[in-house]
């Protein structure tokens, strides 16, 4: 795919270019609910590509910002050091500093809590384009060694703890990888909805870079009905649900724009439509050759 192979060239001048984090791309498109879906099964997504998350029973889906922080930091990891084995280091408060998170009883329980559901989880993206679709099932990690002490976050382990994605999870990352900044996602931390902005916007404002350098239409006109089915979570799809997940998107717009400046005047918004038109790359490497 077009999109894919101009993320995958790239990548090495995007890591020169202030890039300081990445994120999946199907985890872009489609993303992990904000609350707890009380459910051992959840699904999100478009008419042209679906996410579904099927949990292990004892432990639950994954769920709002933190589990959001922690794929970024894993993603991140992986494509610096080009490796599917991540070091969280010996004590869960090394690995909270990894996180650049407080060590405090706010983050210690749903750290682990969301660790676990994480890495417990199987993910199933599939995708449609007219006859054709196109399954695959990816899981997280492969397998993963926690020796974080359950009375104390500062106690050291003899050795280093330890997740080890699964090679689909892997190759799917390392083929497009979306360039983002985690400072703006652990500002955003506290609102998964404005997360999800930030990465999305981020990712449709190359896209649409791409196509107009190609000489195709560089505008894009964004149902908010589509918006909501793929980034919303528990607005009925009613006219009032539309226009309150409408009313949240836009203020939560506004958050994310704080860390992308340069996309706010090339978005436009109607009564059923986001208009989104290229704004400079937020991550501004050169395009190659073939994409100028």
């Amino acid at each position: 795919m077009l999109i894919e192979e101009a993320m995958a060239l790239e990548l090495e001048q995007a890591k020169s270019a202030g890039a300081t984090g990445y994120y999946a791309r199907f985890l872009v498109q489609a993303t992990l609910p904000h609350t707890d879906p009380k459910t051992n099964y959840f699904e999100r997504g478009t008419d042209k590509l679906t996410l579904s998350i099927t949990a292990n029973p004892k432990h639950g889906v994954p769920y709002g910002g933190l589990p959001r922080l922690l794929l970024a930091w894993m993603c991140t990891e992986a494509v610096i050091t080009d490796s599917p084995v991540l070091s969280l280091g010996r004590s869960q408060s090394e690995f909270l500093r990894k996180l650049d998170l407080h060590n405090d009883g706010h983050y210690i329980g749903r750290l682990r809590d969301q660790s676990v559901r994480l890495v417990r989880s199987m993910i199933a993206v599939s995708g449609q384009d007219g006859d054709a679709f196109e399954l695959e099932n990816i899981l997280i990690a492969r397998k993963a060694f926690i020796f974080w002490s359950t009375k104390t976050t500062d106690q050291p382990a003899l050795w280093d703890s330890s997740i080890t994605l699964s090679q689909d999870f892997f190759d799917a990352l390392k083929k497009a990888p979306v360039p983002i900044k985690m400072e703006a996602l652990r500002a955003l931390k506290k609102s998964p909805l404005a997360m999800d902005i930030y990465t999305w916007l981020v990712y449709r404002m190359f896209t649409l870079n791409v196509a107009s350098r190609r000489g195709s239409k560089g505008t894009a006109h964004i149902p908010w009905t589509g918006l909501m089915t793929q980034l919303g979570a528990n607005y009925a799809n009613t006219p009032r649900g539309i226009e309150n997940f409408r009313a949240n998107f836009k203020k939560r717009l506004r958050e994310a724009l704080v860390f992308y400046p340069e996309a706010r005047d090339h978005i436009q918004d109607t009564k059923d439509h986001l208009i989104l038109t290229p704004a400079k790359l937020h991550i501004d490497p050169r395009l190659p050759r073939g994409m100028r």
